[in-house]
C-alpha cells in the first residue's frame, strides 16, 4: 500500500463524512443501468482537456495538468507533492504524459484533494454538484467524482477509503441472494462480479479508490485515445 494510497483514503474518508448527500446506489442493479450516466459524465471533462492543452497534440503533459488543478483551485504545498504523485500514477502507460481517459482519473483525484484542503482550510463544503459556486473544471469533475461514489459506496459502505475484498464477497453474495426470480439483477450481480474479478488485489486484499476510478471508465466504456484511433 503506497503512501499515496494512504493519503487519498484519508482525503476520500474527509470527503464522505462532509457530503452526506453522496450515498451508496440502491443495487448492483442501478449502478449497472447508471454506466451510461457516469460515461457521459466522464466525457463532460473532454472540454477541460481540451482547454488545457496548449500544444493541442491530445495529450495532457504536467505543467498542462497543473493547469488543470489550477481550475480547481488546489493549493498548498502539500498538495503540490500529492498532485504530483496523482499525475505520474495516472500515467498508467508510462510514457510521460497522461491521455484522456488517464486525465479524467488524475482531474478527479485532484479534486478530492481539493476538496479535502477546503474542510480543513475552513471554507466552505459545496455539498451537492453547483455551477453557480465553481469553476466549470470544479462543477464537471464534483459532479464525476459523485457518480463514482455512488458504485464505490456500496463495498466501502464504512467509507474507509479502501474496498476490501470480503466485503465485495459479502456485498456480492447478499444481491445474489435478494436477486432470485429477477433475471436483471441476477445479470448485474455476475457482472459486476466479472469486473471485480480481473482487477489486481494487492496482497492485503484491497483496492485503493484510484484503481477502482480507473477500472470503472473501462467499465463504463471509456477508453484510451490510442484504442480509438
Amino acid at each position: 500500500m503506497s503512501a499515496l494510497d494512504l493519503a487519498l483514503a484519508s482525503r476520500l474518508q474527509t470527503y464522505i463524512a462532509t457530503h452526506p448527500e453522496v450515498h451508496a446506489s440502491k443495487s448492483l442493479t442501478k449502478v449497472a443501468l447508471s454506466f451510461n450516466a457516469m460515461l457521459k459524465s466522464f466525457e463532460a471533462i473532454r472540454v477541460v482537456f481540451t482547454r488545457v492543452d496548449a500544444d493541442s497534440n491530445g495529450t495532457i503533459e504536467y505543467e498542462e495538468f497543473l493547469a488543470a488543478c489550477a481550475e480547481l483551485r488546489v493549493e498548498g504545498e502539500k498538495s503540490a507533492g500529492l498532485l504530483r504523485d496523482v499525475y505520474e500514477t495516472a500515467d498508467v502507460n508510462r510514457d510521460g504524459h497522461v491521455d484522456f481517459r488517464e486525465f479524467v482519473m488524475a482531474l478527479t483525484l485532484a479534486f478530492l484533494i481539493a476538496a479535502a484542503e477546503r474542510v480543513e482550510n475552513g471554507e466552505e463544503v459545496v455539498s451537492t454538484p453547483n455551477e453557480k459556486k465553481e469553476t466549470e473544471a470544479e462543477f464537471l469533475t464534483h459532479r464525476c467524482l459523485d457518480k463514482v461514489l455512488e458504485a464505490w459506496l456500496l463495498f466501502d459502505d464504512a467509507g474507509e477509503g479502501f474496498i476490501h475484498k470480503k466485503n465485495v464477497t459479502s456485498a456480492l453474495a447478499s444481491f445474489a441472494d435478494g436477486a432470485h426470480g429477477d433475471h436483471n439483477a441476477g445479470a448485474s450481480s455476475k457482472l459486476i462480479s466479472a469486473r471485480f474479478s480481473e482487477m489486481n488485489w494487492d496482497e492485503t486484499d484491497t483496492i485503493s479508490f484510484q484503481e477502482f476510478l480507473y477500472a470503472v471508465e473501462g467499465w463504463c466504456g471509456l477508453e484510451d485515445d490510442q484504442e480509438e484511433e
